[in-house]
């Protein structure tokens, strides 16, 4: 082992600085045989030396004419911060020591040098120490490094995981306008119509930009009703009327089936702090469920009341009834837009929530012009709706 050890000690450098001749050299003799060897008499040549070469370790002398042992060590600290720095004097003083010390040197060694073994010892510990130094930083480099590209890595996936949701909530939302036989932009409307109250309600982008992204699923429970009631020209009876109210009950149900665990993805998966990736799914469900809630408590599925209902399905209820209202349907013509704004404010309080009626109509001109810009084909299908 010990051969060993001093295979890797000739791979360090050691630079001696000191004015004396003698000393240089008879350090040099004893040292040269384990370690690369590298003398100065100049405290500003040393400086030039550990700048312009590989340096491990210095020896260097506390008194020298031109720079001291002491200036060149906080000189050359600054340049080359990785260099072990051993104080070699014959001053006896303490305070030169704890000076020398404070300065950032390694180890203090006086002069006349008794036991060359005892310095060989010194070198060795003190080399030991700057390589675990190093090895420490390197470790933490890489860890970091490693961290980083997890991280990013996992951000990736996370974004792959959120596109992945939306795209679910897209093909559901069209496959509701095919089941529905809608032309698609009363989606499109309700979707917007949505955003823009959330925004006007003071939400974060994060969370109106989730209501906007789930409006569209609001009727997606209607793929399970058959088509005999959900196409029925006229009134439906009292028995066809429960059996539609429960379209609420499994556009939840169909939202909930594409969960995390459903997905089989992975259990485990890092996902950053207030990141939740199934957030837009249980938004559309909670608005699929609860749409046709009221705030008197007269709403279904479960007759809610107030704030027991969720804020998302609150705005899209009366995104939902506004657009129902002013479209043309099976059973109905088409509402003027004083009748649908009458009835939206008549029943604030009773079916809508009344400050989100309040903020709809504060941003009536953006929706009104959404309303325009998405505007039904005349040749396109009828929808059956319950409202």
């Amino acid at each position: 082992m010990e051969d060993v050890k001093d295979d890797d000690m000739k791979n360090h450098s050691i630079l001696i600085l000191d004015d004396d001749e003698s000393i240089r050299d008879l350090l040099e003799i004893y040292l040269s045989e384990k370690y690369k060897i590298v003398k100065s008499a100049s405290g500003f040549y040393a400086l030039e030396l550990i700048t312009s070469q590989k340096i491990d370790l210095v020896l260097v002398d506390v008194n020298m004419p031109d720079m001291s042992g002491l200036e060149f060590i906080e000189q050359a600290r600054i340049v080359e911060p990785d260099i072990a720095y051993i104080v070699i004097s014959g001053n006896r003083d303490i305070d030169t020591a704890i000076e020398a010390l404070h300065s950032g040197v390694w180890d203090f060694i006086q002069k006349p040098f008794g036991d060359m073994n005892s310095l060989d010892k010194i070198i060795r510990t003190a080399l030991d120490k700057r390589e675990l130094i190093l090895e420490n930083r390197r470790y933490k480099k890489n860890l970091e490094k490693m961290v980083q590209e997890r991280t990013s890595e996992l951000e990736k996936k996370n974004q792959e995981l959120l596109l992945s949701r939306n795209r679910i909530v897209g093909i559901l939302s069209r496959a509701a306008e095919f089941r529905d036989y809608e032309t698609g932009q009363h989606f499109i409307r309700v979707s917007k119509y949505s955003g823009i109250i959330a925004s006007g309600l003071k939400m974060d982008n994060y969370e109106a930009d989730l209501i906007r992204q789930a409006a569209p699923v609001h009727d997606i429970g209607k793929i399970g009703i058959p088509e005999r009631i959900l196409l029925k020209q006229g009134k439906l009876t009292e028995t066809e009327y429960e059996i539609m109210q429960k379209h609420c009950e499994y556009g939840e149900q169909i939202l909930q089936s594409q969960s995390l665990e459903n997905l089989n993805i992975p259990l485990n998966t890092v996902i950053p702090e207030g990141y939740n990736t199934d957030d837009l799914l249980t938004t559309a469900a909670n608005i699929a469920k609860y749409h046709h809630e009221r705030i008197d408590g007269s709403g279904y599925p479960l007759g809610l009341t107030g704030n027991d209902i969720p804020i998302e399905a609150k705005i899209v209820a009366i995104a939902d009834v506004y657009d129902a209202l002013g479209s043309v349907r099976s059973y109905k013509d088409a509402w003027s837009e004083k009748e649908c704004l009458d009835y939206i404010i008549q029943n604030s309080g009773i079916h809508f929530d009344r400050e989100v009626v309040e903020v709809f109509l504060n941003n009536i001109d953006q929706i009104q012009a959404i309303k325009l810009a998405h505007v039904d084909k005349e040749e396109s299908h009828l929808i059956i709706g319950v409202i």
